[in-house]
């Protein structure tokens, strides 16, 4: 299908403020949403014309697939970038379905030979002592106030779970005398479904957990009082641990670490997927356990419980078993495949 060459100049322009819809899902989507895929966007347009010099919707549909087949985005990269080509540029009416037709991946050993420059490092997706090491390691050289920040951040969100932006909006109170606080989030993805709700509450079991908490929200207010946005601080607050990774020359969790760290700790406490869903915001039980940290250390003790208000509305979540991973079907098959007597899991 052929488009106007001005389509993608569109694309670069300001903004009209006004939230659509998904035209793949349907859903609505918020302000923020919409602002973050048009900047997506807009980024991979500019990639697009320094690379090729051209400017046309064709050629940046092909020129994109080719990169992902390449092996030259993440998995999680490129989902970002389908979403938002597809939320920008199929509500101007462009046939976007190629990007899930065409861009499948590399398998593991074809991008195993890729270039050292084009491959992608793992995110670290655990905060156990090694990555503790490498936290401690890396922030040395950093900013004492910088340096607090960032560990508020990591221990508050190892012990509650909490997406580090969710941290905005998040309230602490004790809705009883003398009782338990409860911490009160807005979840972060519940629109389109994604979410079980608008708010999820957790209570804190332990005064080490509402000390965290309470310390890092404090250090909230500090900033902002300071003048600085949540927006801001969020920002600064990652790229002061990034650049303090990259010059030690290492890797160690980020501040997202932190909410697969959580789940590793509820799985190791036996804590019900049901639960689990509530607590992380999820629609789906299925969630925390095919896309979360799938470590086995666990860091201190599991110290949260779901505490929804009286006047809540009930979470919508949706139970059901994880498909079979990979690794999990590899493994099947090994074992099936040797002699009887052998036992699973032996070399």
């Amino acid at each position: 299908m052929e488009y106007p060459k001005a389509l993608l100049g569109r694309v670069l322009r300001p903004s009209n403020g006004v939230a659509n819809s998904h035209p793949v899902t349907g859903g609505a989507r918020t302000q923020e949403t919409e602002t973050q895929y048009k900047r997506r966007v807009q980024q991979l347009i500019r990639r697009y014309r320094k690379a090729t010099g051209r400017g046309d919707v064709a050629g940046l549909m092909e020129w994109i697939t080719q990169k992902r087949c390449a092996g030259e985005f993440s998995g999680s990269t490129w989902r970002q970038y389908r979403a938002a080509l597809e939320a920008i540029l199929g509500g101007m009416g462009v046939d976007t379905s190629a990007l899930r037709r065409n861009a499948a991946p590399k398998g593991a050993a074809e991008e195993s030979a890729l270039p050292v420059a084009r491959r992608r490092a793992r995110p670290v997706k655990a905060v156990g002592i090694n990555g503790r090491r490498a936290l401690q390691g890396a922030c040395r050289h950093l900013a004492a106030a910088t340096q607090e920040d960032i560990m508020a951040w990591m221990e508050a969100g190892i012990r509650t779970g909490l997406r580090p932006g969710e941290w905005a909006q998040a309230t602490l109170d004790h809705p009883n005398q003398g009782g338990m606080a409860v911490l009160t989030v807005h979840n972060a993805k519940h629109t389109n479904g994604r979410g079980h709700g608008v708010l999820r509450r957790l209570a804190l079991l332990t005064p080490e957990t509402e000390e965290w908490v309470r310390r890092h929200l404090a250090l909230l207010r500090e900033r902002q009082t300071q003048g600085i946005s949540f927006v801001t601080h969020y920002r600064n607050t990652r790229r002061a641990l990034n650049r303090a990774y990259q010059r030690a020359g290492t890797r160690g969790p980020s501040l997202y670490s932190a909410r697969h760290q959580f789940k590793i700790n509820a799985r190791a406490a036996g804590i019900s997927a049901w639960d689990l869903a509530y607590l992380m915001g999820h629609a789906s039980t299925i969630t925390a356990q095919c896309h979360y940290g799938r470590g086995r250390t666990q860091t201190g003790v599991f110290t949260v419980a779901p505490a929804p208000g009286a006047g809540d509305p009930a979470p919508m979540i949706r139970m059901g078993e994880a498909p079979e991973r990979p690794d999990q079907r590899i493994g099947r098959m090994r074992d099936n495949s040797r002699p009887s007597g052998y036992p699973p899991g032996t070399g």
